[in-house]
């Protein structure tokens, strides 16, 4: 009689498993006003979080580590390459935030949901303001990778997102051409 009643209770969890609806506005970021290479001082500013992801402290950190090795590292190899004077101001922001831990992996599995993150970068000209570039990022672990590697896939969205800025640092250094979001099979199911 019990199992009866736990059937049915086992399945509506399952099916109202907790969702991620943390989506980027776009599958590809335009290309910046100018190519990077541009700039002779690269200035990355600290991690700036949206009140709605900032209760996601020990995740914020983490991809704050990633971008200061992933992505001050790329620019601490072009700071001075020319003698333009101009200085490009690196302002990253997480908007949207949803990180399950590796202790609810273990204990909720795929029930605890996906991770996702979603950050915007804002590229600026230091002396005039010029917004040379605003792309958003995107990365996701699935409910069900994330079961299945107890939460390594969720710890690795956070090193990802990191890597997807620093890619579009790449791409459009010598060139502006743009570059994705992630979204575009980039994210982890």
């Amino acid at each position: 009689m019990k199992i009866r009643l736990l059937l049915p209770v086992a399945l509506a969890l399952l099916c109202c498993a907790c969702v991620t609806n943390i989506r980027p506005d776009v599958a590809g970021n335009p290309p910046p006003a100018e190519p990077f290479s541009q700039f002779q001082h690269y200035m990355l500013a600290p991690m700036k979080v949206s009140s709605e992801a900032a209760h996601e402290t020990a995740a914020v950190d983490k991809i704050s580590t990633y971008m200061q090795q992933r992505v001050g590292g790329t620019l601490a190899g072009w700071e001075n390459r020319n003698q333009s004077g101009r200085v490009l101001n690196i302002e990253p922001t997480i908007v949207q935030l949803k990180f399950v831990s590796g202790g609810a992996r273990f204990f909720a599995g795929a029930l605890a949901g996906s991770s996702a993150v979603l950050m915007r970068v804002k590229f600026t000209d230091a002396q005039t303001g010029r917004v040379i570039a605003d792309p958003e990022f995107y990365q996701r672990a699935a409910a069900y990778g994330g079961a299945w590697s107890i939460g390594g896939t969720d710890n690795g969205m956070l090193a990802r997102i990191a890597t997807v800025v620093q890619q579009y640092l790449q791409n459009n250094d010598a060139r502006a051409v743009g570059g994705p979001t992630g979204l575009d099979g980039t994210e982890r199911k």
